[in-house]
């Protein structure tokens, strides 16, 4: 028997195409539950959804209809007008198929701001229907922001926005905001979730899929720090000293990691054996990473995303005719740390230069 998809509905005034702090987190909450295996729909009044999303449009769940400015307007002047008991009424009644089917309803920012009261007015009617369905994702809370509070009246719907209603989860974005949504709704702050927003780290890289691939391979996001040498394997490279670095940096509490991009030199059989001194070093520290030892072959544009990836660069050599990677990492604006070599000083790019023990 095929078990059925859970069904997950997101819900915001405007799509994750439009540009926006709580559009970006949405959109990623959507694709991460789409991979995840979820049935993801979006309710929104505006945009577009992301790839393998369903959209639901509904123009009243846009903060900027004509229909809810004049709503907003009324209401920032503390009249409630039949055009809103109305205007709640419509919502509801294109929001209850949605819901009815949905497992869970992650409603972001709506019952915290007033940019839509109507919107959250039908949204607590339809969570005392079906408790514990709906979840409210706080980003914002209009309340307890000076900048709103001529637009804030005595009773409802405006204190919709100020307490807790029943059947309803809560889930904050910081410790912060968890905090002043306890505070000002009345809920124990142990019953208020704190879930941070993140970013897509290889998107923000620009990483290429390759390098993507390979940084969730091992665990690279995880590094603190992550240091690369992109260098053959050669003795003349002192491979062994930025182990040694990478070993007594984890020694003090750190999660370093140290990745080496290049295969063994071509033209010395000698290499043959310092791969295998190199191997057994890197078996003997958590976090070494030789591409070349895991099977892994690191082209130009997997070098540039660890370069983008990296706290530094580390080349130790003990000789170096003239030293590309320097340039390259400057290029990243990635602090380097290298021998104090004169070909090294004469790039110019300001390393911070190890003596020849180091």
């Amino acid at each position: 028997m095929t078990r059925r998809r859970p069904r997950v509905v997101l819900v915001h005034y405007t799509a994750p195409s439009i540009l926006g702090g709580v559009e970006q987190v949405m959109g990623a909450h959507a694709t991460a539950l789409r991979e995840a295996g979820a049935e993801v729909t979006i309710v929104a009044g505006r945009g577009r959804a992301p790839k393998g999303v369903r959209l639901a449009r509904i123009p009243e769940v846009d903060s900027r209809n004509e229909t809810v400015l004049r709503d907003f307007r009324s209401l920032a002047q503390g009249d409630r007008t039949k055009a809103h008991d109305a205007l709640v009424e419509r919502l509801v009644r294109k929001l209850r198929p949605i819901f009815t089917r949905a497992d869970r309803v992650v409603v972001h920012n709506v019952m915290t701001m007033h940019k839509d009261l109507a919107l959250t007015e039908a949204l607590v009617r339809l969570a005392r229907d079906r408790p514990g369905v709906l979840i409210a994702w706080t980003h914002d809370l209009a309340w307890s922001d000076p900048q709103y509070s001529s637009e804030r009246h005595p009773g409802d719907p405006w204190g919709l926005i100020a307490r807790a209603h029943p059947g309803i989860r809560y889930v904050a974005v910081s410790d912060e905001r968890a905090d002043q949504l306890a505070s000002l709704a009345g809920l124990r702050r142990e019953g208020v979730a704190v879930v941070p927003n993140g970013v897509d780290i290889a998107a923000a890289l620009g990483l290429s899929t390759a390098g993507a691939r390979l940084a969730e391979r091992l665990d690279l996001y995880r590094a603190d720090p992550l240091l690369v040498l992109p260098a053959r394997l050669t003795r003349r490279k002192r491979i062994e000293a930025a182990i040694a670095a990478t070993a007594a940096l984890r020694g003090r509490g750190r999660n370093a990691m140290l990745v080496v991009t290049g295969p063994p030199g071509p033209h010395n059989a000698a290499n043959a054996q310092y791969v295998d001194e190199l191997n057994a070093l890197a078996e003997s520290v958590d976090g070494v990473h030789l591409l070349y030892a895991l099977g892994l072959k690191a082209p130009y544009r997997v070098i540039a995303d660890l370069y983008a990836l990296a706290d530094a660069l580390v080349l130790p050599s003990q000789s170096e005719g003239f030293g590309i990677p320097l340039l390259e990492a400057a290029l990243h604006r990635l602090p380097i740390v290298c021998s104090d070599l004169p070909t090294l000083r004469a790039e110019r790019v300001v390393p911070l230069v190890l003596d020849g023990t180091a």
